[in-house]
């Protein structure tokens, strides 16, 4: 649905400034439902916990509704809980379980249990004003549904709009559309987000403290339902530490704990008592446990073969690869991606736009595997250096591109024309006349692209620069790539393909208009597309409306979906920064990934990744999917080492590999 314009008051605050705090505290009098939004580390949680005070003190009550299960200011990570103070001390009882700590994967579970958590704020009775601490996931396409299924659940009269100074509130679409007062709070400059070793101590500090008076207790599985997703009854192993949750037959929480062991259909816990009155029905399991370091985090996701099927014209022809040379294959939005040599071979990865007919090649190491086809479909390369096991594969492109009139861009670091010229002029063109395949080659630097027109046989034809300061080299209605220039020893690329966002019609609401499908609903998904929303459409029977009347009944929108490529780089403070700006939210990253961390002295000495490394960035730009690759070949042998390392890691991620788990396990490291 295309959001409505609405104003937003601005409000200037300091989060931490108590002048300040008390008029804002002043500004929601009358307000009862008020929702904190702003992404984590902006001090969102601080500032529900002091307004709530304020609050508290001027109104003579007021509760704190801390949806944040992963890390929460109070209460018991892996559920939602409701706080109220008493006397200097925010106190808790009210409670709903999760048994994650992923508000993003498990959304419409925290909206329902923040509905049932509602209620029974309202059942204990006093007018008194409610502050929502929702989860810091501001970002995005989980963000936006989890903001608007809140603030329409829960019946939100204000939203506190947190963002830095300067810069717009996260998702200001989404809030400029809610039915509630918009009020825009500056964050301090001091508001740091809390490092990831810190949030992991704090949340099992509360479990722990949880935990203290719990009792063991033994239930059979087959007299209780089992609900979420618990690991399989005949694997007993995978039980052991995880968070668990005994509900009633109401779906109220009757206790929370820990799973000590399964045993032949009896599961022994540690359970603390609940608050719900009413006998267990049921044992709700999902992704939150206990790791072997005693920590309470998620379950890490298991490893996804990268094994779907390939369409034709992107499977390679080459049969019974050599392990790890298994191409790797998954699907991002409109394209298919294809890692042509496996996590082994030299760096090539294929992504094929099959609306556009259109291929993309990152980086041209061996090309062997790649039809000649290929070569006359491809719009573009984005090389990421110049080492020879990523641009080896250029002659394969040139020879297979003779006679092929459309040119082919090409985007790498500094001196990439020069390369791309030495090339050219190491082959002897007395023979192909103005056969000779055309390059546009893109120099990246300091946010400039410098241009050239090489043709075989032909002068180079230099071509005005451009700039690109928003990071983006190439554009157009569909997609766009963005590039980050990192360091390797030498200048080393990475890119972001960026897909343009979805718009789909929504079949019934079509039917129920009784216009026929025809060339004005195409015209109406583009207008959306390009933002054009006071544009006219003219309608099978005679009439018109402008664009953003139409699509409020027709058109659903979702965010364009991203694709990041990065090979080669050293583990630096720097690199870090521009990976996780660049790969922010991806749907998947392809991240070279080329010693273990036993090796971290070897990546050190030759300015590569680590598996910790990669998967680190990953979750720190909260990826979707991680696909490693470009591995040393000194794990030829037992590629599982590199797996195995980043799948203890991976929390939320999904890692796509070239092997399934049995094989990963067949692998003999001596």
């Amino acid at each position: 649905m295309v959001p409505k314009k609405r104003g937003a008051s601005v409000f200037k605050v300091q989060v931490f400034e108590t002048e300040k705090k008390l008029r804002l505290a002043t500004r929601l009098e009358g307000k009862r439902r008020i929702l904190v939004w702003g992404e984590m580390g902006a001090g969102k949680s601080t500032l529900a916990c002091a307004l709530s005070r304020c609050l508290d003190r001027s109104s003579g009550g007021c509760r704190i509704l801390s949806l944040e299960p992963g890390t929460p200011l109070f209460g018991v990570p892996g559920a939602i809980c409701l706080g109220r103070w008493e006397g200097e001390r925010l106190a808790w009882g009210d409670c709903q379980a999760l048994c994650t700590l992923d508000a993003v994967r498990f959304r419409l579970p925290l909206v329902m249990a923040a509905r049932r958590l509602m209620a029974v704020a309202e059942q204990k009775g006093g007018d008194f004003p409610i502050l929502i601490d929702p989860p810091g996931v501001a970002k995005g396409a989980g963000g936006a549904e989890l903001l608007a299924a809140l603030a329409e659940t829960l019946f939100v009269d204000a939203v506190l709009a947190l963002h830095r100074e300067g810069k717009t509130p996260p998702l200001s679409q989404v809030l400029s559309s809610l039915n509630a007062e918009v009020i825009r709070v500056f964050s301090s400059p001091e508001a740091r987000r809390p490092s990831a070793s810190q949030r992991l101590a704090q949340r099992t500090n509360l479990w722990d403290r949880f935990l203290e008076d719990s009792v063991e207790e033994t239930f059979l599985t087959d007299r209780m339902r089992l609900l979420g997703t618990p690991p399989p009854v005949d694997k007993p192993d995978a039980w052991a530490g995880r968070q668990a949750a005994l509900l009633t037959a109401g779906g109220d929480t009757a206790g929370m704990g820990e799973v000590i062991e399964l045993d032949g259909g009896k599961l022994k816990m540690r359970i603390s008592p609940g608050w719900a009155k009413g006998r267990p029905a049921c044992i709700l399991i999902r992704d939150a446990e206990r790791n072997a370091k005693g920590k309470l985090s998620t379950v890490p996701r298991p490893i996804n073969p990268g094994r779907r099927p390939i369409p034709d014209e992107m499977r390679p022809h080459a049969s019974a690869p050599k392990a790890g040379q298994a191409p790797v294959a998954c699907q991002v939005g409109p394209a298919w991606a294809v890692l042509a040599g496996g996590v082994l071979g030299d760096p090539l990865l294929h992504v094929r736009i099959r609306n556009l007919k259109q291929s993309f090649l990152f980086d041209l190491g061996d090309p062997a595997r790649l039809h000649a086809k290929v070569a006359h479909q491809v719009r573009a390369v984005f090389l990421s250096h110049a080492h020879v096991d990523h641009i080896g594969g250029f002659l394969w492109l040139l020879r297979s591109r003779i006679g092929h009139s459309t040119p082919c861009q090409i985007f790498g670091p500094a001196d990439t024309i020069d390369r791309i010229e030495y090339f050219l002029g190491a082959v002897t063109w007395d023979r192909i006349g103005d056969d000779g395949p055309v390059f546009e080659v893109c120099e990246i630097a300091d946010g400039v692209l410098r241009r050239a027109r090489l043709q075989p046989g032909k002068k180079k034809i230099a071509l005005p620069c451009r700039t690109f300061g928003d990071g983006t080299i190439l554009a157009d209605e569909s997609f766009r790539v963005k590039a980050a220039v990192c360091d390797h020893g030498i200048p080393s690329v990475a890119y972001a393909l960026v897909f343009a966002k979805q718009v789909a019609v929504i079949k019934d609401a079509l039917e129920a208009t009784g216009w026929p499908p025809g060339p004005w609903l195409g015209h109406l998904k583009k207008s959306v597309s390009s933002d054009n929303l006071e544009t006219e459409i003219l309608l099978p029977d005679g009439t018109k409306q402008t664009v953003e009347k139409l699509a409020e009944r027709l058109v659903e929108v979702h965010p364009g979906k991203k694709l990041v490529y990065a090979a080669d780089m050293a583990d630096t403070p720097e690199n870090r920064e521009k990976m996780i700006t660049l790969a922010r939210c991806a749907h998947t990253l392809f991240c070279e990934t080329a010693f273990s961390t036993a090796d971290k002295e070897r990546a050190e000495a030759t300015q590569h990744l680590t598996a910790r490394a990669a998967v680190e960035i990953a979750r720190a730009a909260r990826v979707e999917r991680l696909v490693p690759f470009h591995f040393s070949k000194r794990y030829e042998k037992y590629p599982g080492t590199i797996y195995e390392e980043i799948r203890k890691e991976a929390g939320p991620v999904e890692i796509v590999s070239a092997f399934s788990i049995e094989e990963l396990g067949s692998f003999n490291e001596g």
